[in-house]
């Protein structure tokens, strides 16, 4: 699958806070208070005595008030509405942490303020990945919306980030998703099209990725094989030969072609080997399936595939 992002755990414990305590209680008595009640997970009490510290006209020029305000929101985040894509909490965090950044002192709790910021920014980018597979035909509008979030928040907390690989998973997953709705709707080219448009974001972002140039070179032999199983006994020969001709002639200069890229650029991946003799015995190029079933069985000999992959 290309890039994966595993689920980013709280790095944070409410006690990392509490460590300037000492010497930020007279000071912001509002924010230190706040901070302990979190520690003790007495989140509610916790949340309105940060919201009154950020209502004070000097607790809340100060990025300390802010942190504590972003921190207890991420943690009542996490306790009550972790999963769920709308959470105001976590948007209101978010916002927290932001502006603790610009304000006075903010490089003191940069370093924790950030990483909170990434955890928070990778709540964004997982539930993309799972509003990606739920696309209907409603549209794209709410995953899009949460991925968005990710990209504009993650550049933030981490700075110098490459995004590229995020972008190229998450549209990897609305692709498969369009994929999937088409193989239950063989019969409207909607979400092949959208499945294909995906695939060819992907190549515009990374023009060596294998797993876009296979996955469209299926999409295209999917077709060719859609377009063969209309064929039946009622199809007079007029109409037999021009489907085999047309669905011939897709594998043949779309498919082929695809999967010989992604062979070039992956010559031992078994998947891709597996495509070229699928692809080459629909066009009866027997001696290239030969070939490539000895490749197969090469790439089992020397432990480079399993023999489950070959399947």
């Amino acid at each position: 699958m290309g890039h994966s992002m595993k689920h980013i755990q709280s790095l944070l414990a409410c006690i990392i806070i509490l460590l300037s305590l000492t010497s930020r209680a007279q000071q912001l008595p509002l924010a230190s208070e706040a901070a302990r009640l979190c520690r003790e997970m007495q989140l509610d009490a916790a949340l309105e005595k940060s919201n009154l510290s950020i209502a004070d006209k000097t607790e809340s020029s100060e990025a300390y008030a802010w942190y504590v305000n972003g921190f207890v929101l991420k943690e009542i985040y996490k306790a009550r509405e972790y999963g769920l894509r709308n959470s105001t909490y976590r948007e209101e965090a978010i916002k927290s942490f932001a502006n603790s950044m610009k304000l006075k002192n903010a490089s003191q709790h940069l370093a924790m303020t950030r990483l909170a910021l990434k955890y928070l920014a990778s709540t964004y980018y997982n539930d993309a990945l799972q509003a990606a597979q739920s696309i209907s035909g409603s549209g794209e509008d709410e995953a899009q919306t949460l991925f968005a979030s990710f990209v504009k928040w993650m550049p933030i907390a981490e700075p110098g980030i490459s995004m590229t690989g995020y972008e190229k998973e998450y549209t990897k997953s609305i692709g498969q998703r369009y994929f999937s709705l088409w193989q239950r709707d063989t019969d409207s080219p909607e979400y092949r099209d959208k499945a294909t448009a995906q695939y060819e974001k992907i190549l515009k972002l990374d023009d060596s990725d294998v797993d876009a140039y296979y996955n469209l070179s299926v999409i295209h032999y999917n077709q060719a094989v859609f377009m063969y199983r209309k064929i039946d006994h009622e199809t007079d020969l007029f109409d037999m030969m021009t489907i085999q001709e047309a669905a011939s002639k897709l594998i043949r200069e779309e498919a082929l072609p695809l999967m010989d890229k992604a062979y070039e650029l992956a010559p031992e991946k078994g998947e891709v080997v597996r495509g070229k003799i699928i692809l080459h015995r629909a066009l009866d190029h027997e001696k290239d399936v030969e070939y490539f079933k000895s490749e197969i069985a090469r790439l089992i000999r020397e432990g480079k595939i399993t023999a489950d992959q070959q399947k």
